[in-house]
Parts: structure tokens; sequence; C-alpha cells
């Protein structure tokens, strides 16, 4: 299957309400006889060129429109561009037909006018004639999709090319992106696209030039600015034999205390950093001072295995990977750090 671009901004009065039929048109109607067709779908090129040199006296460049027109098979998708935006449609016959196929009652501009042919050339009823030859059958998938909510710089780009139409299966990627999130109505979101990019390379330096004790500061800095107000790291040999915390913030107002194990690691973390954390809640949660305890796991490792995923659900705590907390940082302000060494 292909993918193509074709505009059909020609005569729009009249291919537009073809298309909303299921008919997409191209013009050249000077050449729309069978013979004609029939020897440009059995690839006589040189037939090709030669009908234009005698009805036209010259062989023009425009033509290969016509050309790529015939090329499209049942099943290829066709994107329209329109004023902001684009439609997909899906071929669905076989072979082109001639514009004096269709039915008549078809004929009709967007606002209801009929329009009359003489075997080979429409016109309306003061006369204007419609320059239409050629139509294909199709299906539309989805009609008058924003360009700049769906359509990534590529797409949009190519749907600024001057020729009626070109093959841009190149972008099916692209394509298919823009359709997804159309369908889902995810739109592209500049300030998304860039804090996740910015994440990973937040990430990328908190691995490289951290080492555990700077991630425990740089995670002590981040509960003082989301408003903790007593942040403390205890001493490696203070920590319980039953678990241990490597940072506790306690929000006074909420009555909240949050312990976190630290993780300065890649990889995958495994269900011992959880359970850690967990022994050391349960020994506070002894403790009946009013205040509510609950346990995160902060790591630059890329995820947690299926085991301490487990243990976490079941005990309410809270695990955060190097990405996860990296789009924290980002959230709070990286001005958080700039005091940091």
């Amino acid at each position: 299957m292909n993918y193509w671009l074709h505009r059909i901004s020609h005569h729009a009065e009249l291919s537009r309400p073809l298309l909303d039929k299921g008919y997409l048109s191209i013009g050249f109607s000077d050449f729309s006889s069978k013979e004609f067709l029939s020897q440009a779908l059995q690839g006589n090129r040189s037939y090709f060129d030669q009908q234009f040199q005698d009805y036209w006296g010259y062989v023009p460049q425009m033509r290969q429109n016509l050309w790529t027109f015939f090329q499209f098979q049942k099943g290829d998708s066709v994107l329209i561009p329109g004023k902001g935006n684009f439609t997909v449609c899906e071929i669905i016959d076989d072979t082109p037909l001639l514009i004096q196929e269709l039915k008549v009652d078809l004929l009709k501009t967007w606002d209801g006018k009929p329009v009359d042919s003489d075997s080979t050339y429409l016109y309306s009823n003061q006369g204007v004639r419609f320059d239409l030859g050629f139509v294909r059958k199709v299906k539309i998938l989805h009609h008058d999709i924003s360009r700049g909510k769906f359509a990534d710089s590529a797409l949009t780009a190519r749907m600024k090319i001057r020729q009626t139409n070109s093959c841009i299966s190149d972008l099916k990627l692209s394509i298919e992106k823009a359709i997804k999130n159309y369908v889902a109505n995810k739109p592209i979101h500049f300030h998304s696209i860039l804090h996740e990019k910015t994440a990973r390379l937040v990430l990328e330096s908190l691995a490289t030039h951290l080492n555990l004790s700077k991630f425990e500061k740089v995670i002590s800095i981040y509960f003082k600015t989301i408003g903790a107000t007593q942040v403390t790291i205890p001493a490696k040999n203070t920590r319980g034999k039953e678990g241990n915390a490597d940072i506790i913030a306690v929000f006074e107002k909420m009555k909240l205390i949050i312990y976190v194990q630290a993780k300065f690691q890649t990889g995958q973390i495994n269900q011992w950093a959880v359970n850690q954390v967990l022994d050391y809640v349960s020994q506070q949660d002894r403790l009946d001072d009013g205040y509510s305890r609950i346990a995160w796991v902060i790591t630059t490792a890329d995820s947690f295995n299926s085991e301490a995923q487990k243990t976490a659900a079941i005990n309410q705590i809270q695990l955060i990977d190097g990405l996860e907390f990296s789009k924290m940082l980002l959230n709070a302000g990286l001005d958080l750090l700039r005091d940091f060494e």
C-alpha cells in the first residue's frame, strides 16, 4: 500500500462536493476518453505524451500529475490537503473513471447547483466550464484533520509542495502517527514534546555527574522546593536494622511524612529496595503521633521488576524511575539546583 498526496483545489466548488460523495477528481478533461485511459493504464507512455503534443502542441511537465493519478492502486491511501487541515481517503476502485461516466445527479456544485455535460466537458448553468476529466472511487477514512494539531513538521512541509500530487510513502510513520493521534484526540503538544526530550537530558546528567550521596541531596532539595518543612538524610550508621530510609521529608501542615529509598543505579530495580523502605515505614507506623506515613523509591534506573511493582502496589509504595524523577525536577523548576554542587 502506498500513501499519496493529491490536491483538489482545482474547481473546488465541484471537486469538493464530489469528494464528499466518494469521488476524487483531477482535471485534463481534454483527454477524457476511453482510448486515452486504456493506453495510459497499459503503461503506454509514448502514446500518453503524444496526445498532449497533438492536443496542446507541446508536452507539459504537469502531465505527470495525471500519470501519477493513474498509478493509484486499490487500497492506497490519499491525503487531500485543505485549508489548515487534510482529509484521508482510501482508493476503492480498480481503475479510474471518466468524469462523464458519473451519474448526472452526482454533479452538483457546493451550493447545490446542477452541472451539465456534453459527453466530454462539464458546464454550470451559467456556462462556466469545469475542467475535471477523471475520478477515482474512494472511501473517506478521516475528514478535516487539523494540520496544526496532528501533523508533524515533516508532514506539514510536504503538504506545502506545489504540484498536484506526489507519492509520500516515505512519510508513512508521520502519517500513521498523525492519524493515530487524531483518532485518540491527542494533539501534538509542544510543551509535552519539549518536556519529554529535556527530561531525558536531565536523567543523563544525573546518572553521569552524580553519585549516591549527591543524588540523595538532589532529592532533598526537591522536597524542600515543593513545600517540605523539614528534610533530613539520616547518617548511614544510624539507620535501623529493619530496613532504612535515605531521605525523610516532613510536611507539617499536612501531617505527612514521606520516607524515600534512593537508588543510584542503572537497569532495573528489584524487590529489595521496596522491602527496605517498607520495613522502615512499618516501624515508624507504630508511633501514635498523628502523622500519615508513606514510602517512595526514587531511582535513576529505567524501571522496576515485576516483583517490586507487585509489592509496591500491595503496600501503596510510590515507585519513581529515573525519567519520571527528571520530569518532577523539571516541573519543580531547575532553579532549585542553582546552588547545588
